[in-house]
């Protein structure tokens, strides 16, 4: 059930529906990859030195709310080839969630073993309210940290059960090459890996949800004002600035 690593969508996306995941080779132009790498170290080192930075278990950092951090992040989010899984998955409508980046430092442990809808009660639908992307800008190998998770656990439509152990059922690592993006389904088990190389492994998760699900990130009260001026139409859309159906009305019906 393992899913390769492929340039071809419809591969892409018959992956995600197997396995709860797929891998797609790096969709952006060599010098657009890199200003996108550049400015996520740039903005994560800043903080590390102000001393506004995320740090949690033993090394890793988070860098939050990307939108407000540097138009690259801006661009990233609305990548055609990741929107079109996103559509496959998350069906019309779907909206972002939130973007962070995700530092695995060395010597940061591995996270506990989760699904990014356990806001959900059960019973869950048959289907993702939610999936993510992580943009990988480094090699993602076993020994840096790379994200592990349980292919086609996205089938048993629930998170573990840690009373019954689950919480330890092992994971495998998704190792590629810097550039390469791992679309996975919100219901799919998985965690970040423990780092124990003396470098760290950067990512960018961009995380979006289906129309009707409230969005991890509140936009509208956090987002920058200049960031907002100058969105384009699909990211006012994936912002929540369209109605859903009757959902995000104004003033009644437009």
């Amino acid at each position: 059930m393992d899913a390769t690593l492929t340039n071809d969508v419809e591969k892409a996306s018959r992956d995600l529906v197997e396995s709860g995941y797929c891998l797609i080779e790096c969709p952006l132009p060599a010098a657009v990859f890199e200003k996108l790498r550049g400015r996520l170290l740039e903005v994560a080192e800043q903080e590390r030195e102000n001393g506004s930075a995320f740090l949690y278990d033993g090394g890793n950092q988070r860098v939050f709310s990307l939108l407000n951090k540097g138009e690259e992040f801006e661009q990233n989010v609305q990548d055609p080839t990741v929107m079109r899984l996103m559509e496959e998955i998350l069906g019309f409508g779907f909206l972002l969630s939130s973007t962070h980046a995700n530092i695995a430092g060395p010597g940061g442990s591995r996270m506990h073993l989760h699904a990014d809808q356990t806001f959900a009660r059960p019973p869950w639908p048959p289907y993702p309210l939610v999936a993510n992307s992580m943009w990988m800008l480094d090699d993602f190998t076993e020994d840096n940290g790379a994200t592990r998770l349980v292919p086609g656990s996205h089938l048993l439509g629930r998170q573990p059960d840690y009373d019954r152990g689950e919480g330890n059922t092992e994971s495998v690592p998704v190792c590629a090459p810097a550039g390469s993006v791992m679309v996975f389904d919100g219901r799919l088990w998985h965690q970040t890996g423990a780092n124990s190389t003396g470098r760290p492994r950067h990512g960018i998760l961009n995380y979006y949800c289906r129309g009707y699900v409230r969005q991890q990130q509140n936009f509208f009260s956090g987002l920058r004002e200049d960031v907002a001026t100058r969105a384009t139409p699909e990211l006012r859309r994936l912002l929540g600035y369209e109605n859903y159906f009757s959902l995000g009305m104004t003033d009644g019906l437009p």
